[in-house]
């Protein structure tokens, strides 16, 4: 790990890549330290427990998704707004692959889901307008169904079906640049 960074990111970014790679429970402080390579003690002083370590490593990674994404919501252009979320899957785990892996471990745990729903909403609001101003007969269940899309191509992504979800992608467009 780069000398860059101070000790709390090290243990962060350790924690990230083990909790992505060998779950939340199967990933003992003691193995954090040790990846970080700083002492046990000291993820304690930072965190104050795993649960915390874990809370931190997700939100934090929320907010570099978040400012790395940010051009997102200056588009005006309605069906290139679509089509950027429909790409949006590839560009999250090129940008984020451990971060999206250990996703899939935590979609599941209700507070997690929730940070993820937060996350959504704004794109979720976007996608709304975009599908009202094509005049779309139903914009929120368009956007519900592109989100749910959404979700399952960055999973797909993640598990490394690439060529299959790029295809998934262009055809989902195909679909949308009709209207």
């Amino acid at each position: 790990m780069s000398n860059n960074i101070n000790r709390k990111e090290k243990i962060a970014l350790a924690a990230l890549h083990l909790f992505a790679e060998r779950g939340y429970e199967n990933t003992t402080t003691s193995l954090i330290a040790n990846t970080a390579g700083v002492s046990e003690a000291l993820i304690f002083k930072h965190f104050g427990n795993k649960e915390n370590l874990l809370n931190y490593v997700v939100k934090s990674g929320y907010n570099r998704i978040i400012t790395h994404n940010r051009g997102m919501v200056k588009e005006t252009d309605p069906l290139k707004l679509i089509f950027k979320v429909i790409d949006l899957p590839k560009k999250l785990i090129l940008d984020e692959p451990e971060f999206w892996k250990l996703q899939t471990r935590l979609m599941d745990i209700e507070p997690y889901e929730i940070q993820y729903q937060l996350f959504l909403h704004p794109v979720y609001t976007l996608l709304t307008k975009a599908f009202t101003d094509l005049e779309y007969i139903n914009p929120e269940k368009e956007t519900e169904l592109i989100l749910l899309m959404v979700e399952g191509m960055w999973k797909s992504y993640v598990a490394k079906k690439d060529e299959q979800t790029l295809q998934l992608a262009a055809f989902i467009k195909t679909k949308y640049g009709k209207q």
